[in-house]
């Protein structure tokens, strides 16, 4: 998911930046994050070891994002310079099917509550993917340089990072509906739903620093908080700790991940990546967070402890920027361009020790 280059826009923020309102369901705060010990009589341990290298299919080219269809035990990648999604099956990494013809794919999110898979493609299309038959449904429009794609299964809508407009598209009806756009800044980067608080959050790069996140109302497509990240430049890769209480940021321009407050002061704690991050992933049984990175390091922080406590670097693999992890093997998932053969990959690690809960 690296950046486009873009020339400077207006930066247009519809904020309101009074605390976020107190959040109701699943993950609100004030609810105990408390990840389990990891594993059946043994602790995880880090560094993580190797579980196999699965053969990819495909040209080595570019992968991007990830996403888990944990109903189905299906593993979904966009094979970002493949122009294809490939479906594996989380538990081995054998291939289940390739959706070729997609151009450029990018973000990938898994909405099993109604049977699909929304993947984000270029110029300006957001591609729908029956996850049952896995085959496809529709091709509907987004704004220009579709990134990330978040879904809100409560208003049952799709957001959308139009990065290269600087907007988000929020689109009705499980992605069959009306769309609205609404402008930002100069690029924006992932998107994610906070079912606490009922919205989008989106990572903006500003045309002035500093860059920030904003929350999003899916229905309204209005802004409706926004957060000052002080320290982060080139926003981009969005995670929300399983206690609900912040959000989690990759700066690619700076190389560092940002932790920031949701509600209150909206404190903001940093620590140093790998150059240039990417995507993030939370293991909320361990309570850690992985930081993948261009550079192919990979950093490991304690989301038990308050800050950012960095737990672990380590290597995975060349150019290893998209990570998963699957909360139930805490196994890792890692597609390369290039394994050791020199053809693409599914690494798949797992933290020592570590076993189905």
């Amino acid at each position: 998911m690296k950046r486009w280059q873009l020339a400077p826009v207006l930066v247009v923020y519809l904020a309101c930046r009074g605390p976020a309102p107190a959040p109701a369901t699943v993950a609100s705060v004030g609810t105990p994050f408390t990840p389990d010990s990891g594993t059946a009589g043994y602790p995880a341990t880090l560094p993580l070891v190797l579980v196999s290298d699965v053969p990819l299919p495909g040209k080595a080219a570019r992968f991007d994002y990830q996403d888990l269809d944990l109903a189905k035990g299906h593993l979904v990648i966009a094979h970002m310079d493949d122009d294809s999604v490939v479906v594996l099956n989380s538990s081995d990494g054998s291939l289940v099917k390739v959706l070729p013809g997609i151009p450029t794919p990018r973000g990938v999110v898994v909405a099993g509550d109604v049977g699909r898979i929304f993947v984000t493609s270029m110029p300006n299309k957001l591609v729908i993917i029956d996850s049952s038959s896995l085959a496809e449904i529709a091709r509907v429009d987004t704004g220009q340089a579709p990134d990330g794609v978040g879904w809100d299964p409560k208003q049952r809508v799709v957001g959308v990072s139009d990065q290269r407009d600087g907007a988000i598209s929020v689109i009705g009806d499980a992605g069959s509906g009306s769309r609205k756009q609404l402008t930002l800044g100069a690029e924006t980067g992932n998107v994610v739903f906070d079912p606490a608080r009922a919205v989008f959050w989106i990572t903006v790069v500003a045309k002035a620093l500093p860059d920030h996140l904003v929350a999003v109302d899916p229905v309204t497509a209005r802004a409706t908080t926004s957060i000052a990240l002080t320290g982060c430049t080139g926003a981009h890769g969005l995670r929300i700790h399983p206690d609900g209480k912040s959000a989690l940021v990759a700066c690619e321009g700076n190389s560092k991940v940002a932790r920031v407050e949701l509600e209150n002061a909206h404190a903001v704690n940093l620590a140093a990546t790998g150059d240039d991050p990417d995507v993030l992933a939370i293991d909320p049984g361990l309570g850690w967070l992985y930081v993948a990175a261009e550079s192919g390091d990979l950093r490991v922080f304690d989301l038990r402890k308050p800050g950012l406590v960095n737990i672990d670097s380590e290597h995975p693999g060349k150019a290893s920027h998209s990570v998963a992890v699957d909360p139930a093997t805490h196994r890792l998932f890692f597609p390369l361009v290039s394994g050791d053969a020199g053809s693409p990959v599914l690494r798949i690690m797992q933290p020592r020790g570590a076993s189905a809960g």
